[in-house]
């Protein structure tokens, strides 16, 4: 192939050249991987890749409409996807965090109060949060890149060239209408913070106004990945099958504390028709 072809490309060579191998098979009974992994039309080809071609039977095709079939009625409830990240990552997000000792974000939490205590700082100061930022800095970055070559994916040569510039935020009207919708439900807490209104002091309001902000954040990674993805770059694809989880599990817990808060301020009902809208969509990117 020449030098800048794409998967897409090469299939429509292979096509060209050998046309009763598609003919006897067709598109519903043919697939292929590259080096493992589903190629996207526009995954640039490099030299070593290796294509594996697979068949299927009419049994094994309705198999897979079944299982496609049961999954879309919620008649089961095994993920389409395999999480591969560690589950210290699931510390970096929820407001539960697990607190032990062995795990890389809490237990380094622990470790960097502890150390300010010893040294007679205040542990909840600002600068205590920026000193722990510049030091653990370094040891993230450490654990980013050893998971990422676990995985087999190389962070250290990326060519410039195979990566194209990305939309911003607001270009995404999915993430407009999201954020719009949090910043509607940060400005309503903060004037029932200002009139003492008791639902602040909900279990159902500390989830709502910290998932308003995961999810808000969470959305515009997916889109981002997402995007890149449709592009066949495969830069993003570890992180995409994880964002997709904790986008599920944020719909989710804001589903229960939006239901349990409109039962106690007809406020909440509006914000929660709202939610409701864009749910179906935020977990489908």
């Amino acid at each position: 192939m020449p030098r800048g072809s794409c998967s897409g490309d090469f299939i429509d060579a292979l096509i060209e050249k050998y046309p009763q191998i598609f003919k006897k098979y067709g598109p519903a009974r043919l697939g292929f991987e590259r080096n493992g992994k589903k190629p996207k039309v526009f995954t640039r080809l490099k030299d070593g890749d290796h294509y594996e071609f697979i068949t299927w039977t009419d049994e094994e095709i309705l198999e897979d409409e079944l299982a496609k079939h049961l999954q879309k009625s919620g008649a089961t409830m095994e993920l389409p996807y395999e999480l591969k990240m560690p589950e210290w990552m699931d510390c970096t997000w929820r407001r539960d965090a697990c607190g032990k000792d062995e795990c890389k974000i809490c237990g380094q939490i622990k470790k960097d109060r502890q150390r300010h205590i010893e040294c007679g700082e205040d542990p909840d100061s600002m600068e205590s949060a920026f000193a722990d930022v510049g030091s653990n800095l370094a040891e993230t970055l450490r654990m980013v890149k050893k998971h990422a070559e676990e995985m087999g994916i190389d962070v250290e040569n990326i060519d410039d060239d195979d990566i194209e510039k990305t939309p911003e935020s607001h270009e995404f009207p999915l993430y407009n209408k999201v954020a719009e919708w949090r910043e509607n439900i940060r400005l309503f807490a903060k004037t029932a913070a200002e009139q003492e209104d008791p639902w602040l002091l909900t279990e159902e309001a500390e989830d709502l106004l910290w998932y308003i902000n995961t999810l808000t954040v969470k959305v515009c990674t997916q889109l981002y990945n997402k995007s890149h993805l449709d592009k066949g770059d495969e830069y993003a694809e570890f992180d995409y099958n994880y964002t997709k989880y904790v986008l599920c599990e944020c719909t989710k817990i804001l589903d229960k504390a939006l239901s349990q808060l409109s039962s106690l301020n007809t406020d909440f009902v509006l914000s929660y028709a709202k939610f409701i809208e864009f749910k179906e969509e935020v977990e489908g990117i």
